[in-house]
């Protein structure tokens, strides 16, 4: 019978040194989400300066691997998906936002990813590590008995 989904990941990673009055993103830039089912960004505070908020977190969604179009996909606000009146703050705070691929703008062409992470201030070191996690990798391998005949040899797959 055909087999249709494999949970193969790729992990990209975020290392980011005193990020306060800045932003950052994950290293790898945007990553295609082309054939993934669900990505995964957790973030987690290191060296933390206890007066400073992680202000932003987020994945965002892009047209193409520069980033064109670039748009928020999760929200970083009050009562946000990362709810700024309750933002992280101190080592070893953490965060982690899940996405489906279903949640994209891909009716408008929108299929690349990336997270987003910023401290607005910097009354202190505010080191950060994040990690983007694609999965749920489909690949579809056809006609394992054999080619398609109409009337002999007939595939059926409600889902495409």
């Amino acid at each position: 019978m055909s087999q249709r989904l494999s949970e193969h990941a790729d992990i990209d990673l975020m290392v980011e040194q005193d990020i306060g009055g800045t932003n950052a993103s994950n290293d790898g830039g945007w990553l295609s989400m082309k054939n993934y089912a669900r990505a995964l960004f957790y973030v987690e505070l290191a060296t933390w300066d206890s007066s400073d908020d992680l202000d932003e977190c987020r994945i965002q969604q892009a047209t193409d691997s520069s980033g064109t179009s670039a748009k928020d996909l999760t929200t970083d606000a009050s009562g946000g998906n990362y709810d700024t009146d309750n933002p992280v703050d101190a080592d070893g705070d953490f965060v982690i936002i899940e996405i489906r691929a279903e949640d994209m703008d891909v009716d408008n062409g929108f299929d690349f990813i990336r997270g987003y992470v910023a401290e607005g201030g910097n009354s202190g070191v505010d080191n950060v590590m994040g990690v983007l996690i694609r999965y749920g990798y489909a690949y579809p391998k056809k006609e394992l008995q054999g080619a398609a005949s109409t009337g002999s040899q007939v595939y059926v797959d409600i889902n495409t």
